[in-house]
């Protein structure tokens, strides 16, 4: 086993050596290990796995969050630079297709993983979501003055969830070309909210 972390960037290394334990375990089959596995993978102790996370379900969710966190600086960095609708809706849909990860675990999220959290946890996270959302209904906003930011922030909300249901659906029926569907399926909702 490794020594124990005393300093803050030795805890943070050995926070983030779980969550990569975690996601290479995941993505060999795509269910959920024990955390006993997830110890053993990354050379800890199981008791010391939960000194940095409360549960399987947990290590997870930090998971998802730091998927996230690279699509949505994607989506701000693309809505700052392009005024392409094209361009912004491959956006939307490159990282969540490219990353292997991202879909299975962001379908497991509501059904899975945030009710296996605490309270805490659960609820930093959908602050967290929040704010970024927020933030990228204002640059929509911004982009597409024809919306309001409420408008905006439906929008946003509305293309996460169609992107994941039609992820969800394509799970059981082939789909030969997802990626040209999905983008269609945006450009309908898009351009529905435009038509307004």
């Amino acid at each position: 086993m490794t020594t124990r972390a005393n300093t803050d960037q030795e805890k943070q290394q050995k926070h983030q050596a779980i969550i990569d334990s975690a996601a290479t375990l995941f993505q060999e089959n795509l269910t959920l290990p024990t955390v006993a596995t997830i110890a053993k993978h990354c050379n800890q102790a199981k008791g010391t796995v939960y000194l940095y996370f409360s549960s399987k379900e947990t290590i997870y969710l930090s998971l998802l969050q730091q998927h996230y966190q690279v699509w949505f600086q994607e989506l701000e960095q693309t809505l700052t630079t392009t005024q392409s609708l094209a361009e912004l809706l491959n956006c939307f849909v490159r990282y969540p297709l490219d990353d292997a990860l991202f879909f299975p675990l962001a379908s497991l999220s509501c059904s899975t993983l945030e009710p296996g959290c605490d309270e805490h946890v659960k609820n930093e996270y959908y602050q967290w979501l929040s704010n970024h959302a927020n933030s990228i209904a204002t640059q929509i906003h911004q982009q597409f003055p024809m919306l309001n930011q409420a408008q905006a922030l439906s929008l946003y909300n509305d293309s996460h969830a169609l992107i994941l249901g039609l992820w969800q659906q394509r799970q059981r029926q082939t789909d030969e070309d997802f990626q040209a569907h999905i983008k269609a399926a945006l450009a309908r909702l898009w351009k529905g909210y435009f038509a307004k």
